[in-house]
Protein backbone atom coordinates (compact mmCIF):
# COMPACT_ATOMS: atom_id res chain seq x y z
CA UNK A 1 0.00 0.00 0.00
CA UNK A 2 1.12 3.42 -1.20
CA UNK A 3 1.38 6.22 1.89
CA UNK A 4 2.13 9.38 0.57
CA UNK A 5 4.92 10.72 2.93
CA UNK A 6 7.16 13.75 3.68
CA UNK A 7 9.87 11.47 1.93
CA UNK A 8 7.22 11.15 -1.27
CA UNK A 9 7.39 14.82 -1.39
CA UNK A 10 11.28 14.87 -1.37
CA UNK A 11 11.22 12.37 -4.58
CA UNK A 12 8.42 14.03 -6.37
CA UNK A 13 11.44 17.48 -6.22
CA UNK A 14 14.28 15.66 -6.65
CA UNK A 15 12.80 14.07 -9.71
CA UNK A 16 10.21 17.42 -10.84
CA UNK A 17 12.48 18.36 -13.72
CA UNK A 18 11.74 15.17 -15.41
CA UNK A 19 8.33 14.56 -14.36
CA UNK A 20 7.49 18.07 -16.31
CA UNK A 21 9.42 16.56 -19.62
CA UNK A 22 6.73 13.40 -19.28
CA UNK A 23 3.47 15.67 -18.95
CA UNK A 24 4.71 17.42 -21.86
CA UNK A 25 5.68 13.96 -23.29
CA UNK A 26 2.21 13.12 -22.48
CA UNK A 27 0.39 17.00 -24.12
CA UNK A 28 -0.75 17.18 -20.61
CA UNK A 29 -1.07 21.22 -20.23
CA UNK A 30 -2.34 23.35 -17.54
CA UNK A 31 0.00 21.62 -14.92
CA UNK A 32 1.64 24.02 -12.07
CA UNK A 33 5.64 23.75 -12.03
CA UNK A 34 5.98 20.63 -10.26
CA UNK A 35 9.80 21.91 -9.14
CA UNK A 36 7.96 25.51 -7.24
CA UNK A 37 5.34 23.27 -6.02
CA UNK A 38 6.98 20.46 -4.67
CA UNK A 39 10.20 22.73 -3.27
CA UNK A 40 7.53 24.79 -1.50
CA UNK A 41 5.79 22.00 -0.06
CA UNK A 42 9.70 20.97 1.67
CA UNK A 43 10.17 24.30 2.65
CA UNK A 44 7.30 24.46 5.08
CA UNK A 45 7.60 21.27 6.31
CA UNK A 46 11.89 22.27 6.37
CA UNK A 47 10.51 25.19 8.70
CA UNK A 48 8.36 23.18 10.86
CA UNK A 49 10.78 20.61 11.68
CA UNK A 50 13.40 22.54 12.29
CA UNK A 51 12.15 24.25 14.89
CA UNK A 52 12.73 21.20 17.09
CA UNK A 53 15.70 19.89 14.88
CA UNK A 54 18.12 22.36 14.96
CA UNK A 55 18.40 22.59 19.28
CA UNK A 56 19.59 18.89 19.17
CA UNK A 57 21.20 18.65 15.64
CA UNK A 58 24.32 16.29 14.79
CA UNK A 59 27.82 17.88 14.49
CA UNK A 60 27.89 15.96 11.22
CA UNK A 61 25.00 17.50 9.70
CA UNK A 62 25.25 20.40 10.96
CA UNK A 63 29.19 20.63 9.24
CA UNK A 64 27.58 19.39 6.20
CA UNK A 65 24.80 22.14 6.27
CA UNK A 66 27.80 24.72 6.50
CA UNK A 67 29.75 23.92 4.07
CA UNK A 68 27.50 23.92 1.28
CA UNK A 69 26.15 27.36 2.78
CA UNK A 70 29.81 28.83 2.84
CA UNK A 71 29.72 27.56 -1.09
CA UNK A 72 25.94 28.83 -2.29
CA UNK A 73 27.89 32.51 -0.40
CA UNK A 74 30.55 32.30 -2.73
CA UNK A 75 28.56 31.58 -5.78
CA UNK A 76 26.08 34.89 -4.56
CA UNK A 77 29.46 37.18 -4.23
CA UNK A 78 30.77 36.27 -7.81
CA UNK A 79 27.56 37.49 -9.08
CA UNK A 80 29.49 41.48 -8.29
CA UNK A 81 32.15 40.65 -10.89
CA UNK A 82 30.13 37.85 -13.41
CA UNK A 83 30.71 38.31 -16.70
CA UNK A 84 26.90 37.26 -17.10
CA UNK A 85 23.91 39.45 -16.41
CA UNK A 86 21.59 36.87 -16.84
CA UNK A 87 22.47 33.54 -16.83
CA UNK A 88 24.25 34.02 -14.08
CA UNK A 89 21.10 35.03 -11.92
CA UNK A 90 18.92 32.12 -13.16
CA UNK A 91 21.32 29.63 -12.08
CA UNK A 92 22.27 30.82 -8.37
CA UNK A 93 18.33 30.96 -8.23
CA UNK A 94 18.35 27.24 -9.73
CA UNK A 95 21.27 26.19 -7.01
CA UNK A 96 18.25 27.33 -4.48
CA UNK A 97 16.80 24.00 -5.26
CA UNK A 98 19.87 22.10 -5.09
CA UNK A 99 20.80 23.43 -1.71
CA UNK A 100 17.41 22.78 -0.43
CA UNK A 101 17.61 19.12 -1.78
CA UNK A 102 20.11 18.82 0.79
CA UNK A 103 19.17 20.48 3.65
CA UNK A 104 16.19 18.68 3.54
CA UNK A 105 17.17 15.32 4.59
CA UNK A 106 19.72 16.59 7.21
CA UNK A 107 17.27 18.92 8.84
CA UNK A 108 13.87 17.40 9.34
CA UNK A 109 13.05 14.91 12.31
CA UNK A 110 13.27 11.69 10.90
CA UNK A 111 14.35 10.84 7.27
CA UNK A 112 13.50 7.21 6.07
CA UNK A 113 14.82 5.58 3.15
CA UNK A 114 12.38 2.67 2.77
CA UNK A 115 9.36 5.03 1.56
CA UNK A 116 11.81 7.14 -0.12
CA UNK A 117 12.98 4.67 -2.42
CA UNK A 118 9.72 3.30 -3.09
CA UNK A 119 8.48 6.38 -4.53
CA UNK A 120 11.76 7.43 -6.68
CA UNK A 121 11.48 3.60 -8.38
CA UNK A 122 7.97 4.21 -8.90
CA UNK A 123 8.33 7.78 -10.75
CA UNK A 124 11.50 6.74 -12.80
CA UNK A 125 9.59 3.28 -13.52
CA UNK A 126 6.75 5.43 -15.04
CA UNK A 127 8.92 8.29 -16.62
CA UNK A 128 10.99 5.17 -18.43
CA UNK A 129 7.77 4.02 -19.70
CA UNK A 130 6.94 6.98 -20.85
CA UNK A 131 10.05 8.61 -22.35
CA UNK A 132 10.92 4.91 -24.47
CA UNK A 133 7.07 4.74 -25.73
CA UNK A 134 8.30 8.53 -27.66
CA UNK A 135 12.11 7.43 -28.07
CA UNK A 136 10.92 4.28 -29.72
CA UNK A 137 8.58 6.38 -32.18
CA UNK A 138 11.12 8.75 -32.54
CA UNK A 139 14.23 6.20 -33.64
CA UNK A 140 12.11 4.98 -36.17
CA UNK A 141 10.51 7.88 -37.89
CA UNK A 142 6.76 7.47 -36.08
CA UNK A 143 5.63 11.06 -37.77
CA UNK A 144 2.66 11.05 -35.50
CA UNK A 145 4.64 11.46 -32.46
CA UNK A 146 7.19 13.61 -33.77
CA UNK A 147 4.36 15.85 -35.46
CA UNK A 148 2.11 15.71 -32.08
CA UNK A 149 4.58 17.53 -30.08
CA UNK A 150 6.67 19.64 -33.38
CA UNK A 151 10.13 18.66 -35.09
CA UNK A 152 12.23 20.93 -33.03
CA UNK A 153 10.60 20.27 -30.08
CA UNK A 154 10.57 15.90 -30.55
CA UNK A 155 14.49 16.28 -30.65
CA UNK A 156 14.95 18.38 -28.06
CA UNK A 157 12.94 15.85 -25.62
CA UNK A 158 15.45 13.21 -27.56
CA UNK A 159 18.09 14.18 -24.75
CA UNK A 160 16.22 13.08 -22.05
CA UNK A 161 17.58 9.69 -22.82
CA UNK A 162 20.98 10.36 -21.20
CA UNK A 163 18.60 11.19 -17.82
CA UNK A 164 16.63 8.32 -17.78
CA UNK A 165 19.79 6.32 -18.28
CA UNK A 166 21.45 7.90 -15.38
CA UNK A 167 17.96 7.35 -13.22
CA UNK A 168 17.81 3.56 -13.49
CA UNK A 169 21.84 2.91 -12.73
CA UNK A 170 20.79 4.59 -9.36
CA UNK A 171 18.04 1.91 -9.05
CA UNK A 172 20.51 -0.89 -10.48
CA UNK A 173 22.92 -0.03 -7.88
CA UNK A 174 20.61 0.18 -4.82
CA UNK A 175 18.67 -2.71 -5.63
CA UNK A 176 21.59 -4.71 -6.26
CA UNK A 177 22.81 -4.71 -2.61
CA UNK A 178 19.38 -4.58 -1.25
CA UNK A 179 19.92 -8.11 0.49
CA UNK A 180 17.12 -8.00 3.01
CA UNK A 181 14.63 -7.31 0.24
CA UNK A 182 12.55 -10.30 -1.06
CA UNK A 183 14.53 -12.16 -3.66
CA UNK A 184 11.84 -11.46 -5.88
CA UNK A 185 11.43 -7.67 -5.75
CA UNK A 186 14.94 -7.62 -5.20
CA UNK A 187 15.82 -8.97 -8.45
CA UNK A 188 13.16 -7.72 -10.08
CA UNK A 189 13.84 -4.20 -9.32
CA UNK A 190 16.77 -4.41 -10.52
CA UNK A 191 16.24 -6.24 -13.75
CA UNK A 192 13.50 -3.88 -14.90
CA UNK A 193 15.70 -0.87 -14.02
CA UNK A 194 18.64 -2.87 -16.04
CA UNK A 195 16.44 -3.07 -19.08
CA UNK A 196 15.39 0.91 -18.84
CA UNK A 197 19.07 1.40 -18.60
CA UNK A 198 20.41 -0.56 -22.06
CA UNK A 199 17.47 0.79 -23.58
CA UNK A 200 17.71 4.70 -22.84
CA UNK A 201 21.06 4.56 -24.49
CA UNK A 202 23.12 6.58 -22.02
CA UNK A 203 26.65 5.30 -22.87
CA UNK A 204 27.95 6.67 -19.33
CA UNK A 205 25.41 5.58 -16.81
CA UNK A 206 25.91 1.80 -18.57
CA UNK A 207 29.52 1.82 -18.25
CA UNK A 208 29.25 2.71 -14.97
CA UNK A 209 27.43 1.23 -13.49
CA UNK A 210 28.61 -2.15 -14.84
CA UNK A 211 32.47 -0.81 -14.03
CA UNK A 212 31.58 -0.53 -10.12
CA UNK A 213 29.82 -3.84 -10.26
CA UNK A 214 32.70 -4.90 -11.82
CA UNK A 215 35.14 -3.32 -9.11
CA UNK A 216 32.93 -5.00 -6.72
CA UNK A 217 32.68 -8.47 -8.72
CA UNK A 218 36.68 -8.51 -8.41
CA UNK A 219 37.07 -7.50 -4.80
CA UNK A 220 34.31 -10.35 -3.75
CA UNK A 221 36.46 -12.74 -5.86
CA UNK A 222 40.12 -12.02 -4.42
CA UNK A 223 38.41 -12.11 -1.20
CA UNK A 224 36.74 -15.23 -2.00
CA UNK A 225 39.97 -17.15 -2.78
CA UNK A 226 41.78 -15.72 0.09
CA UNK A 227 38.61 -17.21 2.37
CA UNK A 228 37.45 -20.46 0.11
CA UNK A 229 34.22 -18.85 0.40
CA UNK A 230 32.36 -17.53 -2.22
CA UNK A 231 29.73 -14.16 -1.68
CA UNK A 232 26.39 -15.22 -3.11
CA UNK A 233 26.54 -11.60 -4.94
CA UNK A 234 29.21 -12.64 -7.41
CA UNK A 235 27.30 -14.99 -9.44
CA UNK A 236 24.95 -11.87 -10.48
CA UNK A 237 27.69 -9.78 -11.05
CA UNK A 238 29.13 -12.30 -13.48
CA UNK A 239 25.26 -12.79 -15.26
CA UNK A 240 24.76 -9.04 -15.57
CA UNK A 241 28.35 -8.34 -17.26
CA UNK A 242 28.07 -11.39 -19.17
CA UNK A 243 24.14 -9.75 -20.98
CA UNK A 244 25.90 -6.78 -21.18
CA UNK A 245 28.65 -8.22 -23.45
CA UNK A 246 26.48 -10.66 -25.35
CA UNK A 247 24.33 -8.36 -26.01
CA UNK A 248 26.85 -5.76 -27.45
CA UNK A 249 28.22 -9.01 -29.38
CA UNK A 250 25.03 -9.72 -30.35
CA UNK A 251 23.34 -6.70 -32.04
CA UNK A 252 26.85 -5.21 -33.17
CA UNK A 253 26.35 -8.16 -36.09
CA UNK A 254 22.61 -8.38 -35.83
CA UNK A 255 19.83 -5.84 -36.70
CA UNK A 256 17.39 -6.28 -34.52
CA UNK A 257 14.82 -3.46 -35.65
CA UNK A 258 14.93 -5.62 -38.34
CA UNK A 259 12.97 -8.69 -36.26
CA UNK A 260 11.25 -5.66 -34.52
CA UNK A 261 11.22 -1.79 -34.52
CA UNK A 262 10.43 -1.69 -30.44
CA UNK A 263 14.42 -3.55 -30.50
CA UNK A 264 15.47 0.11 -32.64
CA UNK A 265 16.11 0.87 -28.61
CA UNK A 266 18.85 -1.82 -28.07
CA UNK A 267 20.41 -0.88 -31.45
CA UNK A 268 20.83 2.31 -30.65
CA UNK A 269 22.63 1.52 -27.53
CA UNK A 270 25.10 -0.27 -29.20
CA UNK A 271 25.79 1.88 -31.83
CA UNK A 272 26.94 4.65 -29.49
CA UNK A 273 29.00 2.35 -27.44
CA UNK A 274 30.51 0.71 -30.84
CA UNK A 275 31.15 5.03 -32.21
CA UNK A 276 33.35 5.47 -28.67
CA UNK A 277 35.66 2.58 -30.28
CA UNK A 278 34.77 2.81 -34.06
CA UNK A 279 34.24 6.77 -34.89
CA UNK A 280 37.07 9.21 -34.53
CA UNK A 281 37.76 10.88 -30.73
CA UNK A 282 35.09 8.69 -29.70
CA UNK A 283 32.41 10.79 -32.05
CA UNK A 284 31.04 13.82 -31.48
CA UNK A 285 29.62 14.04 -28.12
CA UNK A 286 33.37 12.82 -26.53
CA UNK A 287 35.04 14.77 -28.95
CA UNK A 288 32.86 18.08 -27.45
CA UNK A 289 33.54 16.74 -24.04
CA UNK A 290 37.33 17.16 -24.63
CA UNK A 291 37.11 20.47 -26.45
CA UNK A 292 35.09 21.92 -23.44
CA UNK A 293 37.54 20.50 -20.97
CA UNK A 294 40.56 21.83 -23.22
CA UNK A 295 39.06 25.60 -22.86
CA UNK A 296 37.78 25.46 -19.49
CA UNK A 297 41.49 24.93 -18.83
CA UNK A 298 42.80 27.66 -19.96
CA UNK A 299 40.87 29.88 -19.78
CA UNK A 300 41.42 28.52 -15.43
CA UNK A 301 45.17 28.86 -16.51
CA UNK A 302 44.29 32.74 -16.74
CA UNK A 303 42.28 33.35 -13.57
CA UNK A 304 42.48 30.58 -11.57
CA UNK A 305 41.63 31.88 -7.59
CA UNK A 306 38.52 34.25 -8.62
CA UNK A 307 36.88 32.55 -11.97
CA UNK A 308 34.81 34.57 -14.30
CA UNK A 309 32.02 34.49 -12.10
CA UNK A 310 28.69 31.88 -11.51
CA UNK A 311 26.93 31.82 -15.35
CA UNK A 312 29.74 32.97 -17.17
CA UNK A 313 30.95 30.06 -19.11
CA UNK A 314 28.23 30.30 -21.92
CA UNK A 315 29.35 33.84 -22.27
CA UNK A 316 33.28 33.39 -21.99
CA UNK A 317 32.89 30.30 -24.81
CA UNK A 318 30.20 32.21 -27.21
CA UNK A 319 30.04 35.68 -26.37
CA UNK A 320 26.15 34.83 -25.66
CA UNK A 321 24.51 34.93 -22.24
CA UNK A 322 23.14 31.68 -21.81
CA UNK A 323 23.32 28.91 -20.29
CA UNK A 324 26.46 26.53 -20.72
CA UNK A 325 28.98 24.38 -19.10
CA UNK A 326 31.68 22.47 -19.40
CA UNK A 327 29.86 18.98 -18.77
CA UNK A 328 32.29 18.36 -15.39
CA UNK A 329 31.23 19.63 -12.47
CA UNK A 330 34.94 20.40 -10.89
CA UNK A 331 35.75 22.40 -13.65
CA UNK A 332 33.27 24.22 -14.13
CA UNK A 333 33.18 25.27 -10.49
CA UNK A 334 36.63 25.93 -10.86
CA UNK A 335 36.25 27.83 -14.39
CA UNK A 336 33.15 29.81 -12.80
CA UNK A 337 33.80 30.28 -9.01
CA UNK A 338 37.14 29.95 -8.94
CA UNK A 339 39.83 28.04 -6.20
CA UNK A 340 38.31 28.78 -2.80
CA UNK A 341 34.80 27.23 -4.08
CA UNK A 342 36.46 24.56 -5.36
CA UNK A 343 37.83 23.74 -2.35
CA UNK A 344 35.28 23.98 -0.51
CA UNK A 345 33.25 21.42 -2.91
CA UNK A 346 35.85 19.28 -2.50
CA UNK A 347 35.68 19.08 1.33
CA UNK A 348 31.98 18.37 1.47
CA UNK A 349 32.48 15.53 -0.94
CA UNK A 350 35.35 14.49 1.49
CA UNK A 351 33.20 14.51 4.76
CA UNK A 352 30.02 12.92 2.93
CA UNK A 353 32.77 9.93 1.99
CA UNK A 354 33.82 9.56 5.41
CA UNK A 355 30.54 9.59 6.60
CA UNK A 356 29.65 6.81 3.78
CA UNK A 357 33.13 4.58 4.89
CA UNK A 358 31.70 4.62 8.55
CA UNK A 359 28.37 2.74 7.50
CA UNK A 360 30.07 0.10 5.74
CA UNK A 361 26.89 -0.11 3.31
CA UNK A 362 28.12 -1.03 -0.21
CA UNK A 363 24.81 0.60 -1.76
CA UNK A 364 26.05 3.93 -0.46
CA UNK A 365 29.48 3.19 -1.71
CA UNK A 366 28.08 2.27 -4.57
CA UNK A 367 26.29 5.25 -5.60
CA UNK A 368 28.66 7.92 -4.03
CA UNK A 369 31.19 6.90 -6.57
CA UNK A 370 27.98 5.99 -9.52
CA UNK A 371 27.44 10.22 -8.91
CA UNK A 372 30.95 11.26 -8.91
CA UNK A 373 32.08 9.03 -11.73
CA UNK A 374 28.75 10.99 -13.78
CA UNK A 375 29.61 15.03 -12.83
CA UNK A 376 32.91 13.91 -14.18
CA UNK A 377 31.40 13.74 -17.43
CA UNK A 378 27.83 15.16 -17.52
CA UNK A 379 26.71 17.64 -15.29
CA UNK A 380 26.07 21.22 -13.98
CA UNK A 381 25.75 22.76 -10.39
CA UNK A 382 22.26 22.93 -11.63
CA UNK A 383 21.33 19.49 -12.51
CA UNK A 384 22.76 17.63 -9.10
CA UNK A 385 19.66 17.70 -7.13
CA UNK A 386 19.40 14.15 -7.36
CA UNK A 387 23.33 13.90 -6.01
CA UNK A 388 23.04 16.31 -3.45
CA UNK A 389 19.88 14.50 -2.05
CA UNK A 390 21.83 11.10 -1.97
CA UNK A 391 24.42 12.92 0.06
CA UNK A 392 22.43 14.22 2.39
CA UNK A 393 20.41 11.17 2.70
CA UNK A 394 23.65 9.09 3.41
CA UNK A 395 24.41 10.90 6.71
CA UNK A 396 20.63 11.83 7.87
CA UNK A 397 19.34 8.16 7.80
CA UNK A 398 19.41 5.72 10.66
CA UNK A 399 20.38 2.26 9.50
CA UNK A 400 19.93 -1.04 11.66
CA UNK A 401 23.53 -2.46 13.21
CA UNK A 402 22.80 -5.93 11.89
CA UNK A 403 21.93 -4.65 7.81
CA UNK A 404 25.61 -4.24 6.85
Amino acid sequence: MFVFTKESLFSIMLLSGTLKAMLILLQINGIPDLTLLSAFGITIILIIEMRTTLRHLEYKRLELTLLLTLFYLFMIFSLGYTSSSTASITKTIYFGTMALAFYFPLLVREFKIEPFMKSTTLLIFISSIIFLNFYTGYLNGDEAIILSLGEDEARHMTALYLTISWLNGILVLYYFFQENLPPLVRWSMMLIAFIFLISAGGRGPLLFTVLILGVYFLLQLAQSLISFKLNRLVLPVIIMITTTVMIIFLVSNIKLEKIDPSLKLVDNTVERLMGLVTEKGGGASAYSRVENARFSIDKINHNAFFGYGVGSYGYEKSKVDELDYPHNLFLEIWFELGYLPLLIFLLLLFRIYQHVKATSRAWMMALYIYFLLNVLKSSSLIDIRMMLGFYAIFTAIRLPKENK
